[in-house]
Formats: structure tokens, sequence, C-alpha cells
């Protein structure tokens, strides 16, 4: 994990374990003089003296330390270092209180387990592993002085004495308790903190999306102003020479110009917004593949007749995605006018539609044109690379972008007969961290 994250980690940890440990620290010295009030009222049963002065100091002891904690709490927040203070001190007065009120017999013995598996939970590695060490010598030296016997009677005389044979048996219960808890303890922090560091990295994954995105915008859009700069030059000439030679029956010429150049500066802004189109999310819906493309054919006709190029279709029938129809299309129409650009007069474009053996669907559409050149058939998908006199380079760069969100991918290779083959590769059901819900089951075939 990188250093960044841990910290990150570590400070989202501190954030809201402190809104439950200042609950806990004003709850425990208000309520602790009832606590220490409580047990000391259950010793006054008791008749040994030693035992009375014990827990009259560890009542004057723990008293002072809850509003210790508790002032030093609303002085300076939650702390790693505060939180070791804090586990550690209520360790000793729990292990006292243990001591005064029946050693291994007490029962505020088996307080120390949920106590290490809280501590396990919210400490680091090293004051983990410094706190476990603490609970077991404690317990050990416990086990050892009260089966031997080494102190006045811990137990208390009111309850009578408890067989040595239990005693071993609570100290060895107690004893995996604590093991038991602490590796607990530590599994759901490490649990906790791999769903933290996994939202991170999904965080930090669409950011570098977002920047990636913003860079490229920012280095195209003096680029594109260049692209539009001529056309609106040419605009404004020819009609500021209309506007002088209004006297002209037959402007249909300059008219066509002026068409031409405004379409052309709409198809430069639509390529440039569309680069952005990637970040929206998904509007998901079972989409026919087959019909979509049928669609993406049919809007082609007219410019394959002019191009002198025959479109072919092959397809084993209806085959189904659940993916956003609009994007799709744009992919499938953006790849399929590339390949009739390349094709020559009266040649082919064969479009195919397929499943794989891993269940993804995917749409490959082959040219008869030269194929990818050399140098350019590692850039092809880098924004601003084009082959074409007045195109932008982003067509083929949103046609991946949107293929990827989806989970899928768009890839370009050269065929060794000739020509080029544009593979679209989409899975029938996107990925479970896609954007965007799916709406709805329907089957989509047209617009």
């Amino acid at each position: 994990m990188e250093p960044r994250t841990r910290r990150s980690l570590e400070a989202m940890r501190l954030k809201h374990v402190g809104h439950i440990f200042g609950r806990v620290v004003r709850m425990r010295a208000y309520f602790g003089a009832f606590l220490m009030a409580t047990i000391a009222g259950t010793t006054l049963m008791d008749t040994a003296p030693w035992r009375r002065v014990w827990l009259l100091v560890q009542m004057v002891v723990a008293l002072a330390f809850f509003f210790y904690e508790l002032r030093r709490y609303e002085r300076e927040g939650i702390s790693a270092r505060g939180l070791f203070i804090n586990f550690a001190g209520g360790l000793v007065l729990e292990q006292s209180l243990t001591w005064g009120t029946g050693g291994l017999a007490s029962p505020l013995l088996p307080l120390i387990a949920p106590l290490a598996f809280i501590a396990a939970a919210l400490l680091p590695g090293a004051q983990r592993k410094v706190l476990m060490a603490a609970e077991l010598g404690m317990v050990a030296v416990l086990s050892v002085v009260h089966l031997n016997g080494w102190t006045p009677p811990l137990h208390l005389s009111f309850l009578g004495a408890p067989p040595r044979e239990l005693l071993i048996a609570i100290s060895g219960c107690t004893f995996l308790s604590i093991f038991a808890a602490n590796a607990m303890g530590s599994a759901f922090r490490r649990t906790v903190e791999d769903m933290l560091a996994e939202s991170f990295q999904q965080r930090d994954e669409l950011l570098a999306t977002h920047r990636t995105y913003a860079r490229t915008l920012e280095a195209l859009s003096g680029e594109i102003a260049h692209e539009l700069k001529n056309p609106l030059a040419t605009v404004k000439g020819l009609t500021q020479l209309m506007q002088r030679e209004t006297e002209r029956a037959q402007p249909q010429e300059r008219l066509e110009v002026l068409a031409g150049e405004v379409t052309r500066m709409q198809g430069i802004l639509e390529e440039f917004l569309n680069f952005s189109r990637p970040l929206v999310p998904l509007s998901l819906s079972e989409v026919d593949l087959s019909a979509l493309c049928d669609q993406a054919l049919v809007l082609h006709e007219g410019v394959a007749a002019e191009h002198g190029v025959t479109i072919l279709r092959d397809s084993e029938g209806p085959l189904h995605a659940v993916c956003d129809t609009r994007k799709v299309r744009q992919v499938v129409m953006n790849l399929l006018l590339n390949a009739i650009d390349a094709s020559p007069r009266g040649g082919q474009v064969l479009v195919c539609l397929e499943s794989t053996s891993t269940g993804d669907v995917r749409v490959v559409i082959r040219d008869s044109g030269a194929g990818l050149a050399p140098e350019l058939a590692g850039r092809v998908f880098e924004a601003g690379v084009t082959t074409k006199k007045r195109g932008s380079g982003l067509g083929l760069t949103v046609a991946r972008a949107l293929a990827r969100q989806h989970g899928g991918d768009v890839t370009l290779r050269n065929e060794v007969a000739g020509g080029c083959v544009a593979e679209l590769v989409l899975p029938r059901e996107p990925p479970a961290d896609t954007l965007g819900p799916v709406r709805g089951r329907e089957v989509s075939h047209a617009g």
C-alpha cells in the first residue's frame, strides 16, 4: 500500500473512530463513579481489609484517569498516541480491578477479551503487538501469583474458594481468548483497510481518467481553434462578398461553399465535444447489436455509394448485450466510416458479428484499403493523430474510450491479405463498477 494511501486511511479511521471514542470517554467519566461505587459496595460484603484499601485506591486512580482522558480528548481530539494511552490505561485498570475482585475467579476477568479485540481493530501494528504482549504478561503474572498463593486470598470470601483445576482452566481459556480476540480484531482491521484501499484506488483511477481528458482537451483546444479559424474566415469573406454583390442573381455556388464550411465546423465541434462523452455515466439497456449494426449500415449507404464502396453484412443471428445504445452506435458508426474512407473505389467493407468463447460479443469491420502505415500502427488511438486532411484525430480515441467504459475495447490490425480490421469487443454484461444503473431489460432495436 502506498504511503499516501496509508496516511489517508489512518486519517479517515481516526476521524470516524473519534466520534465513537468521544462518547465512550464521556460516558466512562460521568458513569465511572457509579461503576466504582457498585464495585466497592460488592466488596463490603468481603471481610478482607486489604481488599477495601486496594479498591479505595483503585477508585481514586480510575476516576482521576477517566476525567484526565476526558479533558485531554476535549483539548487535543483523537490521535493514535491518545488511543494507545487510553487502551493501555484501561488494561491496567481492568487488571487491577480483577486482582481486587477475585483474581482468576473475578467476574471482571473476561472483560480483557473485548478490550483486546477493540484495541487490535483500532491500533496500528506496533502498538497492537505491544498491548497484546502486555495483556498476556498481566494474565500470566496473575495466574502464577494466584495459583501459587503468593498473596492473600484473592477470591471473594462470600463466594468461596474455587477449585485449583477450575482456576487453571480459567487461566488457559483467558490466554486463548486474548489470542482469538487479537486475531479477530486484526482481521477486522485488515478487511476494513482493504475495502477503503480499494475505494481509494478506484477514486484515484477515476481522477486520473479525468485528468487525462482534461490535459488532452487543453492540448487540443489550440488545434481546434486553428481548425475552426480557416472555415470561419471563408464564411466571413464569402458573406461580405455576397453583401457587396447583392445584385448578382446566382449566389448558388457561394452558398454551397458556405454550407460545406458550416458542415465542416459542425463536424469538428461534434468530435471535440464527443471526446468528453466517456465521462458521462452509462445509460444501460439490453440491446440487439445486429439491429444496431443494420441501422449504422443504412445511415452510411449514401456515403458508401458516393465513395463507390460496397457494404456487406454477415451475422450469426441476433446478439444481445447490456450497453449504452447511443455510445455503442457512435463507436460502430465511427469504425464503419473509417473503413469506407480507407477503401478504394470499387472496394468493399464487410461487417461481421460473432460471440466469443468467453461470452463476449465482437463486431468486426474489414475494409479493402492499404492498411495501417507502420509509423502510425502504434499511435492511431492517440488524440490528434489522423491521416485525413480534415480530420481532428479524435474519432478513434473517443471510440476506444467508450468501449472501455463498457468493460470492452477497440483494436485495429492489418490483414495479411490486405486491408485493415477494426474490432469492437463488448461483454454481454458490463462490469459491476460501470457508472450508471441498468435502466430496464427491454430489447432496444432501433432509435
